[in-house]
């Protein structure tokens, strides 16, 4: 094992729509375990689709307990019934992007991505040019346009899922949610790690947060392998989901080892939650029997490292910025 000043340490955060909220139940009750602050330990911070509104918000210096509570806020007002079981739903979006960035709003203010106090990374996906796009802090000398968007934007973007939300147009670029390809961001993180910041792999740990795994999700009926829109209609996109999420848990942990990775979910029933819709008490219970598991492995694997202070490379926290030659 690497020295820990040697050590860089990675906090990956899934998508899960609603479900997100379980993702911060389970940070939230891990500080109260430890009484520490856990965004201390980690040198980059990576979230997917809701994964990415709790990575900004971390970011913005927000508290998991403080988070847990404006999301729990956000699910209230984002997805209402009234929205999800309208007749209407089928030509046209489900929920309203204004309810959604008025939410953001809220949590993260007027920030942009360049205040935040930690290395973010946030995927989403171009529908304009059929590409990854991925919302970086200037952490790198290459990295000189992302600070000036906004956080809200950059939320919005990664959050814009299909028949959801409407699709986001950031800096002219129209974008949806990035868990369309990198619903666990853990192998981009990983990669950002090796190519840009020259993090050698042996040296990394991954701590990563899922968003309730739905037993049976990756498994499906033989009725549908011959199946057609009709009968796939309600299956495709959790299936996708779990896919694209599974699929970077295993790149990453091939990578950086399995000793190196930690990754922590919930089993539940298949059907049981879903993007648009949680049962807020059921999920605090199971966020508390998860921290229970995570706390001792968190303080064995985790605890002891303290990332070093984060200097953005452009924007206004800059050395550029702060210099007299930089304000000139």
């Amino acid at each position: 094992m690497a020295p820990a000043s040697m050590q860089f340490q990675i906090l990956a955060l899934d998508g899960g729509g609603a479900k997100a909220l379980f993702t911060a139940h389970v940070l939230a009750r891990l500080e109260e375990d430890l009484d520490a602050s856990v965004v201390d330990s980690f040198d980059l911070i990576a979230g997917t689709s809701a994964g990415g509104i709790i990575a900004l918000a971390l970011g913005a210096g927000l508290r998991p307990a403080e988070i847990r509570d404006r999301f729990d806020s956000l699910v209230h007002h984002v997805f209402p019934a009234r929205r999800r079981l309208s007749p209407h739903r089928v030509g046209r979006t489900t929920y309203s992007a204004d309810a959604l960035r008025t939410s953001l709003t809220e949590v993260l203010g007027q920030r942009l991505l360049g205040e935040s106090t930690k290395r973010l990374l946030v995927p989403s996906w171009n529908v304009d040019t059929g590409k990854v796009h991925v919302f970086k802090t200037p952490h790198h000398s290459r990295l000189r346009r992302d600070w000036k968007i906004p956080m809200v934007d950059v939320a919005m973007a990664t959050t814009a899922a299909p028949t959801f939300f409407p699709a986001a147009v950031v800096d002219s670029h129209r974008l949806i949610d990035g868990g369309v390809w990198a619903n666990n961001p853990s192998v981009i993180a990983v990669a950002e790690a090796r190519s840009m910041l020259d993090v050698a792999l042996d040296d990394m740990r991954v701590l990563n947060i899922g968003t309730m795994d739905s037993v049976g999700v990756g498994a499906h009926a033989k009725r549908l392998d011959r199946g057609g829109f009709v009968q796939w209609a309600n299956k495709v996109a959790e299936v996708l989901v779990t896919a694209s999420s599974r699929g970077g848990q295993g790149t990453a942990e091939h990578l950086v080892g399995s000793v190196r990775y930690h990754r922590f979910d919930a089993q539940v029933p298949g059907g049981l939650y879903a993007l648009d819709k949680v049962d807020r008490h059921d999920l605090a219970a199971l966020a508390a029997s998860v921290s229970r598991e995570i706390s001792p492995a968190y303080a064995q694997h985790f605890a002891s490292h303290s990332a070093a202070p984060y200097a953005p490379l452009a924007g206004p926290g800059s050395p550029a910025a702060t210099s007299p030659e930089g304000t000139a």
